[in-house]
């Protein structure tokens, strides 16, 4: 299964997402982003992030080695509520383009959605490896820092995406 990078205009369905390099474009603070959405495993074989992200590009239009990285990770899934700012509060694309618009200065913001879910509840299983059948943790060894190696993991594969 290859990684795979959408546009931030794709549906937020589950649909498999369109190929593409994201958006480039102008932030509020006149910096020149990349935005878009990507889908990276953790692992090879493992199940897909969907990461939504605002990356500060340099004048020569490439990555540009950011002031600061906020990342932020989505809760449980809330689709149809029929209140439009639930609704928007629940696409990781508009949140990432919201976090960039709030951060100063050349700064990225990253949008993580859970790769599992149990029902609508969001199960990060890959980052704390012990969680029960509905996403509690029993326990949490840091030992080797697993948490921060999948995070790192996780950005170093969008970054090799975009």
């Amino acid at each position: 299964m290859g990684n795979k990078a959408a546009s931030s205009r794709s549906p937020p369905s589950p649909a498999p997402p369109r190929t593409n390099s994201g958006e480039r474009g102008l932030a509020g603070d006149g910096m020149d982003r990349w935005t878009g959405v990507l889908q990276v495993p953790l692992s090879r074989g493992g199940p897909p992030f969907r990461i939504a992200a605002s990356l500060v590009l340099s004048p020569a239009k490439t990555l540009a080695v950011p002031c600061a990285n906020a990342i932020l990770f989505t809760g449980d899934r809330v689709r149809g509520s029929g209140e439009p700012a639930i609704d928007r509060l629940s696409d990781a694309a508009y949140l990432a383009r919201l976090l960039a618009g709030k951060l100063a200065g050349e700064a990225n913001a990253w949008v993580v959605d859970a790769a599992c879910f149990a029902g609508s509840f969001a199960v990060y299983r890959e980052l704390v490896p012990s969680v029960d059948a509905v996403g509690d943790p029993k326990r949490y060894d840091p030992t080797g820092f697993p948490a921060a190696t999948g995070v790192t993991n996780i950005l170093a594969h969008c970054v090799r995406e975009v």
